[in-house]
């Protein structure tokens, strides 16, 4: 793979590492081993500096998936695939890993169909009609007063 698309590759997973603001052990432990895997081996010195020096507030993701937009379908799903690998890592859903990888979905230019089953669908506003329908009290019984 090349030096480019190895760091790309790099930078998409540990930003899925940090999606929640949070670095857990297991999530980086997870990103190396896929990148040890993609390069079948040891990971360079260059590639760990990168890890150690990887800043997600400086990352850009759609300048990153850029790199893969002319690859196949299918390796880009194989992409999405490894960046939810990581958010699996830590066994903790959390909705901000979900939305980025829905981001990544979209900056790979794949269609939201390839995601099913991949993430947790919140439908923020039904949620809250359920709550004001269950939270509101029932009406009063002709006749009863207020009180």
């Amino acid at each position: 793979m090349a030096a480019d698309r190895i760091h790309a590759l790099c930078d998409l997973l540990l930003a899925a590492a940090f999606a929640d603001d949070h670095l857990d052990d297991r999530e980086a432990e997870r990103v190396q081993e896929l990148l040890a895997y993609m390069l079948e081996g040891k990971l360079p010195a260059d590639l760990e500096a990168r890890i150690d020096e990887f800043d997600p507030k400086t990352f850009v993701l759609a300048k990153t998936a850029a790199v893969f937009k002319n690859d196949s379908a299918a390796d880009r799903e194989h992409l999405l695939s490894l960046v939810a690998a990581v958010h699996d890592a830590d066994e903790t859903l959390d909705l901000a890993e979900d939305e980025y990888l829905q981001s990544v979905a979209t900056a790979l230019g794949l269609s939201p169909a390839v995601l099913k089953g991949m993430t947790v669908k919140v439908e923020v506003e039904e949620m809250k009609s359920r709550f004001r329908r269950v939270s509101t009290p029932p009406p009063l019984p002709p006749g009863a007063k207020k009180s």
